[in-house]
């Protein structure tokens, strides 16, 4: 049966313009040496592939759109799906290094996926320098967001060397005609925002006063984001282009650890610091270095994904705006600033109303839906985004090559040309800023003024 996306999935279909791209990415660096004949093959990739595939049913399924976007799109099964046009095999130019790797992420980024088919790719990249290889994939994030992902990722990768024995199963796609989707809609239309509202007044009679609480939550959510609306101006707030750079830097997750642990906050005000300072330096570098208490704003996703929807395809996600310090101050006290601020933010409900309003495009018609996220994308309610994602601490590997770090690529916004995101799988965090071409040209400032911040902020530390 077609399974309609979600109002927030389909929202990122509607943001997607010729500029304006909607998919995420990671890559991932590998050592093959772990495995018993010491290399990768893009055979390898694919056996494992096809054997895990009917874990992950949606890389099966496009997106099928309903005649004048009557209703939101559905997913239905691919009936011409070939493993071979989602897997690509390349190799860099010597020696290899992490900037011929960033440089060609940047142009795979750079490139919108076909809407045919399955949203997603998956590039195996020889003649990494040290002899590793590395796996970089990318899907609509109509389909993944980070959580997801960091589920995804447990599939296809295994905790030890040898890997887990997965029986493939047996897949005969399931033809769709137009005539089925246009009677899923019209049943799904009916039934759902009838059952929906049944279930409200039905919670509403049982316990007035928690529905009436639930919607004092919600509007003080909404007031507390339209308390801080608009964002301070930056030169990150511009119209982007369609071309991407990418950078990328690591350090080890022990380092958040030991700095929270001797300063305060948690690892992800520590990220957070840790981005500020390198937004700084930036500015420092370009000649823009800011008076002392400026400030930009960065807009936090958050998982709102609990236990019982893990492996769950799709997104389950809010967001928070923090203001990071970038004036010039002490790193402990940008540190001591920053976890303040998410401190008051948690208490703030503003999450729960940013929920609220990415939700309340539910029922609404998709051309409605598609002109209202277009609308709030233009805003400036933030200058750039910082997305955290955590991962398992331990040991990974792909079709038993181990994954010595990962680095995500993240999508821009029509206003907002650039965002970071970081992971942290198997001990190191790895940080992956992606900007537009023409408003970040110096994006590799941003990759050392990480490194530059975890060593200030250690030594401020003590550790």
């Amino acid at each position: 049966m077609p399974d309609r996306l979600t109002a927030m999935d389909a929202q990122f279909l509607y943001l997607e313009k010729p500029a304006v791209h909607m998919h995420v990415a990671g890559v991932a660096i590998l050592d093959p040496t772990t495995r018993p004949q010491g290399r990768l093959t893009i055979e390898d990739i694919r056996e494992l592939i096809l054997h895990r595939i009917h874990l992950v049913p949606r890389f099966r399924q496009r997106v099928a759109f309903l005649p004048y976007n009557l209703g939101r799109p559905m997913w239905v099964d691919d009936d011409r799906f070939d493993i071979d046009f989602h897997l690509r095999r390349t190799a860099l130019p010597e020696p290899g290094g992490r900037r011929e790797l960033n440089e060609f992420v940047q142009r795979v980024s750079s490139r919108q996926l076909d809407r045919s088919k399955p949203l997603w790719e998956m590039y195996l990249i020889e003649g990494l320098e040290d002899g590793h290889v590395a796996i970089l994939w990318k899907s609509h994030h109509a389909m993944i967001d980070g959580m997801s992902g960091v589920d995804i990722a447990t599939v296809l990768f295994d905790f030890t060397p040898e890997p887990r024995a997965v029986e493939p199963e047996p897949w005969t796609p399931r033809p769709t005609a137009l005539s089925e989707l246009m009677r899923h809609w019209v049943v799904d239309s009916v039934t759902h925002p009838v059952e929906a509202a049944v279930e409200r007044a039905q919670g509403a009679l049982r316990a007035p006063r928690d529905a009436a609480a639930q919607l004092r939550q919600v509007l003080g959510g909404i007031g507390s984001l339209a308390g801080s609306w608009q964002a301070p101006r930056s030169p990150f707030n511009v119209s982007i282009g369609p071309n991407r750079r990418f950078a990328t830097a690591e350090a080890p997750v022990a380092d958040a650890k030991e700095i929270k642990n001797a300063l305060g906050g948690t690892v992800n005000d520590v990220i957070l610091a840790v981005t500020a300072g390198a937004l700084r330096r930036l500015l420092v570098e370009r000649g823009e270095a800011p008076p002392d208490g400026s400030r930009l704003r960065a807009m936090v996703p958050i998982s709102t994904r609990d236990i019982s929807q893990r492996m769950a395809l799709g997104n389950r996600i809010s967001m928070f705006f923090v203001d990071l310090p970038v004036g010039p101050i002490d790193p402990a006290e940008r540190l001591k600033q920053i976890t303040a601020a998410t401190r008051d933010l948690k208490e703030s409900k503003q999450a729960v109303g940013a929920a609220s309003i990415m939700g309340v495009g539910r029922w609404a018609p998709p051309t409605l839906h598609a002109l209202t996220s277009r609308l709030v994308a233009r805003q400036r309610f933030a200058n750039a985004i910082v997305s955290n994602v955590p991962g398992p601490q331990v040991s990974l590997y792909l079709a038993g090559a181990r994954m010595v770090v990962t680095f995500p690529v993240m999508p821009l916004a029509e206003t907002m040309a650039l965002s970071v995101a970081i992971t942290s799988l198997s001990g190191i965090m790895g940080f992956g800023f992606t900007g537009d071409w023409d408003a970040v040209p110096d994006i590799d400032t941003l990759a050392d003024g990480v490194l530059s911040s975890v060593e200030e902020l250690k030594k401020s530390a003590g550790v």
